[in-house]
């Protein structure tokens, strides 16, 4: 992937007198990248658990009404 911005290039928040180079953005940037991924996974494993608990309470509901 081509990188159009010098590492040097740093970036100004109007609202506060910040300044971030580039490089600490994209290190920014693959930190959450990194985590959200993980999350993902997680709430991926977690929607799978959630599906199969919720298929057994149906099968014990049918099993308890007879």
């Amino acid at each position: 992937m081509a990188n159009d911005y010098e590492s040097g290039e740093e970036v100004m928040s109007s609202n506060y007198n910040l300044s971030i180079s580039f490089d600490e953005l994209q290190d920014a940037f693959k930190d959450l990248h990194k985590k959200s991924v993980k999350l993902a996974k997680l709430v991926s494993y977690s929607n799978k658990t959630i599906s199969s608990l919720e298929k057994e309470i149906f099968k014990l509901n049918i099993v308890r009404k007879s």
